[in-house]
């Protein structure tokens, strides 16, 4: 079989695994309490951010640079935010509040994170097939989770189920084209791929602290021990499939 169609069926399973984790849970999950998946949402990113991404950057560029990246990221997020006059909810009818600037930052980092994906799936498998059957099983297993808490923000965040599904189904096309570019151009694009993980993990981890948590900490004095628990939850759920992932 052709390597580049290894390619894209790896990369075109694990977009549609993700997608159909989504409708699963958008079907089956009752959203009575918004603030639940936020909670868990920023609890995934920022351990995503973590545990995953800057240690994958780290191993092709070193740890001052993905700093700085990182910062520069966190900083650029925060001036547009602030240009754009976004904020976080300061008032008593927070539920009532326009979120928009969650779905641009969450749809950007999540399409980012889609490509990269992609990239990583396509120079496994240019290198040896069975290297990229075993990270295409990595990616799965980060890729669900990750697309839940996704789908967590842009629900909060005021979007229908449909949209959501649109949406999710757009960005996840970004995985192939990724592979794509990889495939076609895998000298070139390799490079850049540790700084790509770096805006993606300084994207989460902005959007984790600065937007989401705000959002937790708003919440009844009645649900503060539900959020802790979802909030840790998403931290060790990625701490656990990261374990998985090493073996």
């Amino acid at each position: 079989m052709p390597v580049l169609l290894q390619i894209l069926i790896a990369t075109g399973f694990v977009s549609l695994i993700a997608i159909l984790a989504v409708v699963v849970f958008l079907r089956k999950k009752t959203i009575n309490n918004l603030t639940s998946l936020v909670s868990l949402a920023a609890g995934v990113l920022l351990a995503f951010a973590w545990l995953d991404l800057i240690p994958e950057a780290s191993r092709g560029i070193d740890f001052h640079e993905i700093g700085l990246v990182v910062l520069i990221t966190i900083v650029l997020l925060f001036v547009v935010e602030n240009f754009f006059h976004w904020h976080n909810c300061r008032h008593k009818n927070c539920e009532d509040a326009g979120h928009k600037h969650l779905i641009i930052f969450n749809l950007f980092g999540d399409g980012l994170h889609n490509l990269i994906d992609g990239v990583i799936i396509a120079s496994t498998f240019i290198v040896d097939v069975r290297l990229g059957v075993v990270t295409t099983i990595a990616v799965l297993l980060h890729e669900v989770p990750q697309e839940l808490a996704d789908v967590g923000i842009l629900i909060y965040s005021g979007l229908s189920k449909k949209k959501v599904l649109i949406y999710n189904y757009i960005f996840a096309l970004t995985a192939i084209v990724g592979a794509l570019l990889t495939y076609f151009f895998a000298e070139r694009f390799g490079n850049i791929i540790p700084y790509l993980l770096a805006v993606v993990a300084g994207n989460f981890i902005y959007l984790s602290l600065s937007d989401l948590v705000p959002i937790i900490h708003h919440t009844s004095r009645e649900k503060v021990k539900l959020q802790v628990f979802w909030f840790i939850f998403g931290v060790v759920l990625i701490y656990l499939f990261n374990i998985l992932n090493s073996h």
